[in-house]
């Protein structure tokens, strides 16, 4: 049973532990899910801020300039694959600031647009004031996905930065419109064309770091870098629920195994009382049934009945040993309630001194001990109680007291009526005391310390319970104090006027 029972221990704690990994892992593995959400939508925000301030340089007042682009493709084969090769050329007229000859009566803009498309075929060493030419290249080994609608773009784009130049402040501006802090805005100019945004995620998966670039410009390879830190409290609050109803669960089922455990070791530790309490039973009634077999074997010789001294000790030590048998039992009956409350009283009211007195008188000294018991109060002080069981009460702090001292041992008992009704019993010893971390378990049903069984002193563990029982069955209260090797001092405290009967 034991081999199983560390088995099952084993077995707990490796589930327990295994459990929490598991869900360690799944936590982590969720948390990693929602940090990759989080990030996909910071990276479409700042990716429409970015777009919101080309939109808006868009709506400014336009600069006087005029624009004509062209498009020319050429293929070339290189190796075994068929290159495509795009030339786009852009003339931007300043039509303010212009130098060229243009003949009365005609159209302006035609004619402007006819100059332009001449210098495609051939274009000047020297442009006139206030042409501005841009030529562009790429092929489809580097933008294999571009498409018409691209150039476009990138057309749009380019028309726009070079009428209204990029500002870092206006897009600082627009992110912090949308609740992004941005640690660092910066622009860069790439040696090729970048058709699309991208984004690159470094640092601790704890403290992650977010760099966005979005090209502004696409045939001029300029972009700009935004790089912003990401708070992880957005993404404990998507996973709020999820996680709150993770950590209940998992502690609940940590608490029913710790608990099962607690259980077990619970039981095996009452079954480990039962066992000392059946050894120490069958050991303490061994002495009383010894001591009674002895009186019938006195009592069926004729010749040692004739000794009247020899018979008297036999008949004292009987009754002895039958009033400690009585009082096991009478523990034993009481001590079955499972509740004090249920314990019958019958009060009435009684001299407190005379109670004293007799149970000092009560009490069997050993032959080895020198016991001195004395009663403090000087005046008597009647009181309303259960006269039976407060005798118990008394009679079992003084055995305990003679029982648990050196050779010598002095017995103080003192009592007295408190202002707020209530009577109050000490019993004090200078014996050899309780020590500070058995304190808390004398009052156990069955506990002995291990210094009793050590020393092998006589007792079955009911005789604090016992009293404490009986005590509060009066609505009082016991405590003590005690010092090893000093002493012990127990105070009841019996109620008055409780209401019971």
């Amino acid at each position: 049973m034991e081999r199983r029972i560390k088995f099952i221990y084993g077995l707990t704690i490796c589930a327990i532990v295994a459990y929490s990994i598991m869900q360690g892992y799944w936590l982590y593995s969720r948390y990693q899910l929602s940090l990759e959400e989080y990030e996909s939508e910071l990276y479409g925000t700042i990716i429409a801020c970015a777009e919101e301030d080309i939109a808006i340089r868009k709506t400014l007042p336009d600069s006087p300039r005029f624009y004509a682009n062209s498009l020319k493709k050429t293929y070339e084969l290189k190796g075994n694959d068929a290159v495509e090769t795009m030339t786009y050329e852009i003339f931007a007229l300043d039509t303010l600031h212009y130098s060229l000859p243009i003949p009365k009566g005609a159209d302006t803009h035609a004619y402007l647009l006819d100059y332009i498309a001449s210098l495609h075929d051939s274009l000047p060493a020297e442009l006139p004031k206030g042409l501005e030419y841009f030529v562009f290249t790429c092929d489809s080994r580097n933008n294999e996905d571009m498409a018409t609608s691209q150039l476009v773009d990138a057309l749009n784009r380019f028309t726009v930065d070079h009428q209204h130049p990029f500002q870092k402040e206006r897009i600082d501006s627009i992110l912090r419109s949308r609740g992004i802090v941005a640690q660092s805005v910066t622009t860069t100019t790439a040696d090729t064309m970048i058709w699309q945004p991208s984004m690159q995620i470094y640092g601790s998966i704890w403290q992650p770091i977010m760099q966005v670039s979005y090209p502004y410009d696409i045939f001029e390879g300029q972009q700009v870098v935004v790089k912003t830190a990401i708070s992880i409290s957005p993404v404990i609050r998507r996973m709020a629920y999820t996680l709150l109803i993770t950590i209940l669960l998992s502690f609940f089922l940590i608490f029913c195994l710790v608990y099962q455990i607690l259980t077990i070791r619970k039981q095996r530790h009452i079954e480990a009382i039962r066992k000392e309490f059946l050894h120490t039973m069958i050991h303490e009634l061994k002495r009383p049934i010894s001591t009674l077999k002895m009186c019938v074997s006195f009592m069926g010789n004729e010749r040692m009945m004739l000794d009247g001294e020899s018979k008297q000790k036999i008949l004292n030590s009987s009754h002895n040993e039958l009033d400690n048998l009585t009082s096991y039992f009478s523990k034993l009956r009481d001590i079955t309630f499972s509740d004090s409350t249920e314990i019958p009283l019958v009060k009435s009211l009684f001299s407190l001194r005379s109670l004293m007195e007799e149970c000092i008188s009560k009490q069997n000294i050993p032959s080895d001990k020198e016991v001195r018991m004395e009663i403090v109060a000087e005046d008597d002080l009647e009181t309303r109680a259960d006269r039976m069981h407060l005798a118990n009460i008394v009679c079992n702090l003084l055995e305990n007291a003679i029982k648990y001292s050196r050779e010598a041992v002095t017995i103080r008992i003192d009592y007295r009526m408190r202002e707020d009704g209530v009577v109050q019993i000490t019993v004090a010893d200078n014996g050899i005391g309780i020590a500070k971390a058995d304190q808390r378990y004398v009052f156990d049903k069955f506990y002995r310390s291990e210094s009793a069984k050590d020393k092998a002193i006589p007792g079955i563990g009911l005789g604090l319970s016992y009293v404490k029982l009986l005590v509060e069955a009066h609505g009082g209260r016991i405590s003590l104090d005690s010092t090893e090797g000093e002493g012990t001092t127990f105070t009841i405290l019996i109620p008055q006027s409780d209401g019971k009967d």
